[in-house]
């Protein structure tokens, strides 16, 4: 057997493999550019940027949130939902494989607060009105109860607006897109437009600076932060853009100052648990290539096959999108050990075309989507065994006035 013969049977049962994962025609990349132009959007979302950088610039006209009576609401709760059913035959489920959300049954609403069409949806019940300066595009939500928002205002700059645990704001500050929270959620971090990270914890006074400016003019990005509480030591991972052949560069962020993080050849750092970090080692117009790697006995794995976008909060699942896509989000969500196991994919079809423009962890073994497909918008729970059921069931809106946002880095009972 030569390597003609090999890479011959292995493209004939990689193609067999496809063929046989669902019914109906898969959404391959010339039917994703296809469609993608023909979509009305505001802006491309790459491999790199992610579905995160697409949902940041559909916002809602929203602000700051009081419960009832303008009375600052206690803390998110650490309920649970139900889990999500194993997939049957009984037509509740779509067909393996098959992303179709036109109907599904409806569960219980997502375990977090969230925004829908400028209201912010408490998980307890009930709504609150939102008064921060601009339009929130995303927030974090920390474990005393205070919320860190990004905003967008009507030029299209970017700003963080700090809500205290007891309603109270901070002034708006200039700062790149991208927000991020701690697993432990209680830290929240950014970057400003001189480069500088900025972590608040929400019992400090004020946001304080960490480590030296990250080199760069444009687009750098916070990727994660990796420590349990950053009032007296914090790292930071930020991806900015790179000199020379690479598109990017990671830096890794303490109080010890800024250095370019080199562990693993990535050109981005996208999550970290623990002792696991995964990110891209390549990135072009045709895909991307992750690698997750750790320490000691752990190997981790790479593949061609996906890009992952987080750990689960125990850090034993990865979420994942196909390693390109173009237009109005994903057409396309998986999950996968950090073994390196799939434990599934379900993919748009000709007939069912529907787009995954962001996704949070729930908990350890759900994820709540935001998914547009035929004219609606809904937010559907996923579980690690590909089952699906609505949190908030379909409304109608057209494709770029997505009614939601969800809270990054998911509630802090599940950080």
């Amino acid at each position: 057997m030569n390597d003609r013969d090999d890479l011959t049977r292995t493209l004939s049962r990689e193609l067999a493999d496809r063929a046989h994962e669902m019914d109906g025609s898969l959404l391959h990349l010339a039917d994703v550019q296809g469609k993608a132009r023909s979509i009305r959007r505001r802006r491309t979302a790459t491999a790199v940027a992610g579905v995160a950088a697409a949902a940041a610039l559909i916002v809602p006209t929203v602000s700051l949130a009081t419960h009832t009576n303008g009375k600052p609401e206690p803390g998110p709760a650490t309920n649970t939902p139900s889990p999500t059913q194993t997939v049957t035959d009984d037509g509740s489920q779509p067909k393996p494989g098959v992303l179709d959300v036109s109907d599904l049954p409806t569960g219980s609403a997502p375990a977090f607060d969230y925004l829908q069409d400028g209201k912010l949806q408490f998980h307890d019940g009930g709504s609150g009105e939102v008064n921060t300066t601009y339009s929130p595009s995303h927030f974090v939500a920390l474990d005393d109860g205070s919320r860190v928002w990004q905003t967008i205002s009507g030029q299209g700059d970017a700003y963080i607006e700090i809500q205290d645990a007891d309603g109270t704001f901070h002034e708006p500050v200039p700062a790149y897109v991208g927000l991020k929270a701690n697993r432990e959620h209680n830290t929240a971090g950014w970057v400003r437009p001189d480069g500088q990270v900025m972590v608040w914890s929400g019992r400090a006074t004020e946001p304080r600076p960490l480590g030296d400016p990250v080199p760069g003019k444009h687009d750098i990005r916070i990727a994660a932060i990796l420590s349990q509480d950053c009032t007296d030591f914090c790292t930071v991972y930020v991806n900015g853009p790179a000199d020379g052949a690479k598109i990017w560069q990671p830096y890794e962020v303490t109080d010890d100052g800024t250095t370019p993080y080199t562990d693993g050849g990535l050109v981005t750092v996208d999550d970290v648990a623990g002792g696991m970090t995964v990110g891209k080692t390549e990135v072009t117009d045709f895909g991307s290539c992750s690698d997750l790697f750790g320490g000691g006995e752990f190997q981790g794995f790479s593949t061609c096959k996906a890009q992952f976008d987080s750990f689960s909060p125990d850090g034993a699942t990865l979420l994942g999108y196909p390693p390109y896509f173009d237009g109005l989000g994903s057409t396309s969500i998986s999950m996968w050990t950090v073994t390196g196991d799939k434990l599934f994919e379900r993919s748009g079809t000709v007939k069912h075309q529907a787009a995954v423009t962001n996704a949070v962890w729930e908990d350890d073994t759900h994820v709540i989507a935001a998914i547009y497909q035929e004219n609606t918008w809904s937010l559907v729970r996923i579980g690690t065994d590909g089952s699906m059921e609505y949190a908030v069931p379909p409304v109608e809106a057209a494709d770029v006035d997505n009614p939601f946002i969800l809270p990054t880095g998911g509630a802090p009972s599940a950080g």
